[in-house]
């Protein structure tokens, strides 16, 4: 047939259609000619249309330098890490995005091969752009296509992700282009995919945060490093990121969706591409598809934040110190050099960007805290067996209300363990964790409280004895008294001591063992009291004006914290250095120590000082006031330290020390109601500190040098252990001496009174009335005297209370106008701010209506003309066939 087609073409039977099929073949050829032509020029003109079209999008853009390139795509915010001084990690810094950075060396391939699979297939193949994908979203974009495809490949939304924005529109495509075609040549492409790993979000974890990156991504969903995948949690995570809330298998709180069947439907499409693009086998892909990766998935966790709330806060508020001075001296700023009256805000100014830098900065905050021996320690805190069950309420002014309300106040509790020679604080207990929870307030760091008698060793005893005054052998009356170096007032009460009794004559240790306090009175009324103040003050204890010519200082007057405390004790340990307390032992960033801590040591008691109030010290848990918590004591080792109690019992303290390390332990109420309860209180103190010392010591013995003593220095000498001090008071033995001397002569003295009696007799009787008479006027003028003692004392009374009223009256009107005013600030501030958000707002919404109306009117416009050019081209087109 074929043939017969060409034969009759060639070789037409007759002229007429000889005529006809030339007529038909020019016609055809010409039509043809014409259609090529036109559309190699309508092909011309829309190359060049399009073109010129992308040029004018893209002409303000300007080519960043490569490196300026590399170092946008790499710059993300990354979580920083607190870490145990034990070597573990403790938690991630909250923030409102977690990331871990990861080299693609840690990646596991089935999670390299599932993305590319998944996301861009020919990676390793293009320059950047894929020129026919891209085509292909422009068209769908114009047609608005239900069926999107994408077109942009991993450079493509890398640059989106780090140097451009979300927007959707022609520009920002056309900057996306350039920009990745240019990054191809600042990267290699295993930079690019590790930093496209390290930048996309994959919705949330196990605790309900937000996370970005691969790594943050196994760890918060499955538990694992990156590098450690397997095939189907490496799909399951390859297709999060295509729409992370939405595959994501966590709800805020970390809580696990009830309805998994698009995220594992997600998975099993990311298989099937991997095994199409010949990535896994079939075997592979038939097992993996049919894997219940569900039963992978990490179980709703706690936050750090909620199970050491205490730590977490004091390393945040800690880490923020140290990374605001550390800003400040990059900037060589020097606090002393800035004027006073802008001191604060610039201090506030560099803390907000160490706040910044911490939450995103990816630093890893080392702290001194051995994680066995704290978690050791909150066990006694949080048993309700050591302490009362019956609770106590105080009267306190509600401030929002300003009603007098009952509020609760249970016993609560504090400690520090603290290595001695490096001041490392190897654990705390910040508070009880009443009703299940800790609270804002870290007792071991922020309560200030009266010491009591553990003021005694380290402010009276030491400086006694490295001022000559003392030796542990000195004696001392302990007898009815009262303060000597203050004007003694009408109804002043002596000096007591625990129990309300007095034991004579007793040696400076002796009274160290049992606590008593008119010996401590009477030795630091001796000294200089501002000097021996000092020493606390140089161990960075704040002490107020009128604490230091107080004698009541001797008793533990001043307000310390027990971190302060456990200092001081631990100076008397170093055998008189001091060593401050830290919690932060570096902060480093991608391997390098940002900060350091260093153990600066400063000379506060000499070690012959020292040295022998630790021995004095040692008999406190032998015979003295600690021999309860020696008897619960089951950590060997040469134990010396000091008991404590406040006035109305208000505060109970117990500090002991080995040569290792220095455990203080407080008891007392927030709102300062007095310690009662079925058992004794000093008891419950002593229970508590014998536990976390055995406790502790089980969690980790090396840091108690139990097999050590304080070892005697050669500064000791044995004159240090005889009453060879400058205060002396008599011995009892010399006392009875004396008052055996004297009542023999005051018996003689009566005898010859008693011969002179009968010789004066007469005397007396004739003296009789007129001494009657005298007695009655002397009895008057006591009477008097003692009434106008009374009216002066009731008018200074009365003038008293008059002006503490007045005063009180004053500081409630001065509070009520500063509570007004700064309510009234506070209510201005934050209507101007929600003025100045809506208009905002409402500018921004007006600027956005207008694009989008241009953009729509620009639109039409284009598709009118087009209507209009192919309206007339049509009629044109009929009018040639008309004619």
């Amino acid at each position: 047939m074929r043939e017969n087609w060409f034969k009759f073409w060639n070789h037409p039977r007759t002229k007429a259609v000889r005529h006809w099929s030339n007529i038909t073949y020019d016609v055809s050829w010409n039509i043809i000619l014409f259609l090529i032509i036109g559309v190699l020029l309508v092909g011309s003109f829309s190359v060049g249309a399009a073109g010129g079209y992308f040029a004018s999008l893209v002409k303000d853009t300007k080519a960043p330098q490569l490196t300026e390139m590399k170092q946008q795509v790499n710059s993300y915010a990354i979580t920083s890490q607190i870490y145990w001084g034990s070597g573990e990690k403790l938690t991630n810094i909250s923030t409102d995005e977690e990331r871990q950075p990861v080299d693609i060396k840690e990646i596991s391939p089935y999670l390299l091969d599932a993305v590319l699979s998944t996301e861009d297939v020919d990676f390793y193949e293009h320059d950047g752009v894929v020129p026919k994908a891209t085509l292909r979203a422009v068209l769908q974009e114009l047609t608005n296509s239900a069926s999107r495809t994408g077109g942009s490949t991993l450079t493509q939304q890398l640059i989106k992700n780090q140097i451009l924005t979300n927007e959707v529109s022609f520009e920002r495509k056309a900057k996306e282009i350039i920009l990745a075609l240019r990054l191809e040549n600042a990267m290699t492409k295993d930079e690019i995919l590790q930093a496209y790993l390290n930048v996309v979000s994959f919705g949330r974890n196990s605790l309900g945060r937000n996370i970005a990156g691969i790594e943050a991504a196994s760890r918060g969903v499955f538990n694992k490093p990156a590098k450690r995948l397997t095939l189907p949690q490496a799909a399951f995570l390859a297709g999060i990121p295509k729409n992370p809330y939405y595959y994501t298998p966590y709800l805020q709180g970390g809580v696990i969706k009830k309805d998994l069947t698009p995220s594992t439907n997600r998975m099993k499409t990311v298989l099937k591409r991997m095994y199409v693009a010949q990535n896994i086998t079939k075997a592979q892909y038939e097992k993996a598809v049919k894997y219940d990766i569900t039963k992978d998935f990490a179980k709703t966790s706690t936050r750090s934040r909620e199970t050491y709330p205490y730590v977490y806060d004091l390393a945040e508020k800690e880490a923020l110190k140290i990374m605001t001075s550390y800003f400040m001296k990059q900037d060589g700023v020097k606090e002393d050099e800035v004027k006073p009256s802008e001191l604060a805000e610039v201090k506030a100014n560099y803390q907000d960007q160490a706040l910044v830098a911490i939450r995103q900065g990816g630093y890893k905050i080392h702290l001194t805290l051995d994680k066995k021996i704290h978690e050791a320690m909150q066990t006694p805190a949080k048993n309700a067996a050591n302490f009362p069950s019956t609770l106590q309420y105080k009267q306190v002014v509600d401030p929002k209300t300003k009603k007098t309300v009952n509020k609760k106040d249970p016993e609560e509790t504090a400690a520090v363990l603290m290595q001695n020679e490096t001041g490392r604080i190897l654990g705390f207990v910040g508070g009880r964790y009443t009703d299940g929870a800790a609270d804002d307030f870290n007792r071991a760091f922020q309560a200030k409280r009266q010491i009591g008698s553990t003021a005694k060793p380290i402010l009276v005893y030491s400086n006694g004895i490295e001022n000559g005054l003392i030796t542990p052998a000195s004696t001392i009356n302990d007898e009815e008294y009262y303060y000597q170096t203050v004007p003694r007032q009408p109804g002043d009460n002596p000096i007591n001591n625990e129990g309300g009794r007095y034991r004579g004559n007793v040696t400076i240790r002796e009274a160290l063992e049992l606590s008593l306090n008119v010996p401590a009175v009477k030795t630091y009324e001796k000294m200089n009291m501002s000097n021996s103040i000092q020493k606390l003050v140089d161990m960075g204890i704040e002490i107020p004006d009128n604490i230091r010519y107080a004698p009541s200082a001797a008793l533990g007057t001043m307000e310390i914290t027990p971190v302060e405390l456990a200092g001081a004790y631990a100076t008397l340990a170093n055998y008189g250095e001091y060593v401050k307390p830290y919690i932060i032992s570096k902060i480093t960033k991608d391997g390098k120590n940002i900060y350091k801590a260093k153990s600066k040591k400063k000379r506060i008691y000499e070690d012959r000082t020292a040295y022998l109030t630790l021995d004095m010290m040692r008999g406190v848990f032998d015979k003295g006031t600690a021999q309860y918590a020696n008897s619960l004591l089951k950590v060997p080792g040469d134990w010396a330290g000091k008991t404590g109690t406040t006035n109305e019992i208000k505060d109970s303290y117990l500090v002991g020390s080995t040569p290792g390390v220095t455990l203080a332990v407080w008891t007392g109420h927030d709102q300062n109601n007095s310690l009662f309860g079925a058992t004794t209180y000093y008891q419950r103190t002593q229970n508590v500190w014998a536990q976390m010392a055995n406790l502790t010591y089980n969690a980790n013995s090396s840091y108690f040098k139990s097999g050590a003593r304080f070892n005697q220095p050669a500064s000791v000498s044995a004159n240090d252990f005889k009453n060879t001090g400058r205060f002396k008071e008599e011995d009892k033995k010399k006392k009875e001496a004396e008052a055996k001397k004297k009542a023999a002569e005051e018996k003689k003295k009566a005898a010859e009174e008693k011969k002179k009696q009968a010789e004066a007799e007469a005397k007396k009787k004739a003296d009789a009335a007129k001494a009657d008479d005298a007695k009655q006027k002397a009895d008057d003028a006591k009477a008097k005297a003692d009434a106008d003692a009374k009216r002066k004392a009731d008018d200074a009374k009365a003038k008293a209370d008059a002006d503490a009223k007045r005063k009180a009256d004053d500081a409630k009107a001065k509070a009520d106008a500063d509570a007004k005013r700064k309510a009234d600030d506070a209510k201005a501030k934050a209507d101007a701010d929600a003025k100045r958000k809506a208009d905002a707002a409402k500018a921004k919404a007006d600027a956005d209506a207008k694009r989008k109306a241009d953009a729509a009117a620009k639109k039409a416009a284009e598709a009118k003309a087009k209507a209009e050019a192919k309206a007339k081209k049509k009629a044109n087109e009929d009018k040639k066939n008309t004619e």
